[in-house]
């Protein structure tokens, strides 16, 4: 049943925006809220009306709204066409929401993450040895600047990188994607599968079928997607950080003004 829904997920997008939600909920609150069937057999019925009240609520908050990768589109799996084909800036849109309802943030906080002029881009494979240092200073100063879209968007550029952004998405529908994101950000590799399994062990119970899970992901439309962007804004080498499509220089300075600059004349 999961391994069925998990490709469905790596498909095409053919699916509303509903049924997207729904697919990804499911894996999530399985794995997230786990529990005991044969001690509360209710638990099945109160469940799925949990995962519906969320769909609900995250339909809610993502109607009508674009993917943050600026490409025009509206965000993956979406009933207003065209609709992205799940660049990793829309993944982590969705991923942003879901996560953020599941710690229990309220939908007017949500909201104003969401509608933040600002949405920085981190154009880097994981295996890069800079990533770790970059990634750190550009949510250090948007953090201190209350801004919260600073996306990774992974080129893919070796079968090593690409390895670990099967792990990532494997980790986006189990619902633990920020935590193993950071995890890798900070790994020095090696970059295995062994390896990289047991890194997401350190923080999930690692199922048995996790071969046929990972086998069921497909990246290679989202690679494209995101070296498509890189490419359109004139990036020519990794790690790069774009601000609104803009390339920014990776230092305090130069972030912080220009993060600076795009408030004022929002607030002009």
């Amino acid at each position: 049943m999961m391994i069925k829904s998990y490709n469905l997920l790596n498909t095409p997008v053919k699916h509303s925006l509903r049924t997207f939600l729904l697919l990804i909920s499911v894996i999530f609150f399985i794995e997230v809220v786990p529990v005991t069937q044969s001690i509360y057999p209710e638990c099945e019925a109160e469940e799925t009306i949990q995962q519906d009240e969320t769909i609900e609520l995250v339909e809610e908050i993502l109607a009508n709204r674009k993917c943050p990768c600026q490409c025009g589109k509206y965000l993956p799996g979406s009933p207003s066409l065209p609709a992205c084909f799940g660049c990793s800036a829309g993944k982590a849109e969705i991923s942003y929401v879901l996560e953020s309802l599941e710690s229990g943030k309220e939908t007017d906080e949500i909201l104003l993450n969401l509608d933040s002029p600002i949405i920085i881009d981190i154009f880097a494979d994981y295996t890069n040895p800079e990533i770790s240092r970059i990634w750190n200073l550009a949510r250090t100063v948007s953090s201190e600047l209350h801004q919260r879209r600073v996306v990774l968007r992974p080129p893919g550029l070796t079968r090593e990188a690409q390895r670990a952004i099967k792990i990532a998405e494997y980790a986006r529908f189990k619902g633990k994607f920020s935590i193993i994101q950071e995890a890798l950000i900070n790994h020095n590799g090696p970059w295995d599968w062994r390896t990289l399994i047991d890194l997401v062990a350190k923080y999930d119970q690692i199922p048995q079928q996790i071969n046929e899970y990972i086998n069921s992901i497909t990246i290679e439309r989202q690679i494209a997607k995101d070296q498509q962007h890189a490419g359109e804004r004139g990036i020519e080498s990794y790690p790069t950080i774009t601000i609104n499509n803009t390339i920014v220089l990776a230092t305090d300075t130069a972030i912080r003004q220009t993060i600076e600059g795009i408030l004022l004349q929002h607030s002009i």
